[in-house]
């Protein structure tokens, strides 16, 4: 599939996406997000842009933790309706500010941001190497960047597991519930087919970024990793 197309099919399973997510990582998709803010140790006046927000899950848990100023940035047209609902019902829209955009082309000037993050997006982008250079173009100095992003486990048993889940079950699972079986191929061949950690890093290192570190998660079904401008 096309990368170009992503925001679309996006929006197509947007209703459902907080619900297949939470099911199709036994609720460890929360803890991973909650585990990257704070890992971020943000200040309350931090200007923090979540870049492919989706739902707002990752700017929610900024606000939610008191965060005075967040951006999240998407090109999908359902996933930002979706988020908007939700910032809504939690009384966050004065915090929370959303806008349409691509992470390939950040509308926003250099060093504009005190922290930048992306959770689950980078491996949608049909070009890693601007995504992350874009980021870094728009922290601030001293600023802080975290990605989040699925990642194949190191040990075989676990990857053998692993990747019979992502083949076979999570396909199923996006065609009973979300009605899109398409949707979560491409999840899955999106995962196989992504960065290995030390490239991530790599193009982190390439884009002028320092301080970069790695952390896998839940036996490296998840990585995150940070950097500093």
């Amino acid at each position: 599939m096309n990368k170009d197309d992503t925001p679309e099919l996006f929006s197509v399973i947007a209703k459902n996406y907080d619900f297949l997510n939470h099911l199709l990582s036994f609720n460890l998709d929360r803890a991973w997000r909650q585990r990257l803010v704070s890992l971020s140790c943000f200040q309350p006046d931090s200007r923090i842009l979540d870049v492919c927000t989706g739902t707002g899950d990752i700017a929610i848990e900024f606000a939610r933790r008191g965060a005075h100023d967040v951006t999240g940035l998407d090109l999908s047209a359902g996933m930002l309706a979706r988020a908007q609902q939700k910032i809504e019902k939690l009384n966050l829209a004065t915090i929370i500010k959303l806008e349409t955009g691509s992470a390939l082309n950040l509308p926003y000037a250099d060093m504009t941001f005190d922290l930048v993050t992306i959770g689950f997006g980078l491996r949608n982008l049909p070009n890693y190497a601007q995504g992350i250079s874009e980021m870094a173009r728009v922290l601030k100095p001293l600023g802080r960047l975290f990605i989040l992003e699925f990642s194949l486990p190191p040990d075989k048993l676990t990857y053998g597991f692993y990747s019979l889940y992502l083949k076979n079950y999570l396909p199923l699972a996006g065609r009973l519930f979300s009605g899109s079986a398409r949707a979560y191929s491409y999840l899955a061949s999106s995962i196989f087919s992504f960065l290995k950690p030390e490239e991530v890093i790599s193009l982190m290192r390439q884009s002028g970024l320092g301080n970069l570190s790695c952390l896998n998660l839940t036996a490296g079904v998840v990585t995150i990793y940070s950097a500093q401008k």
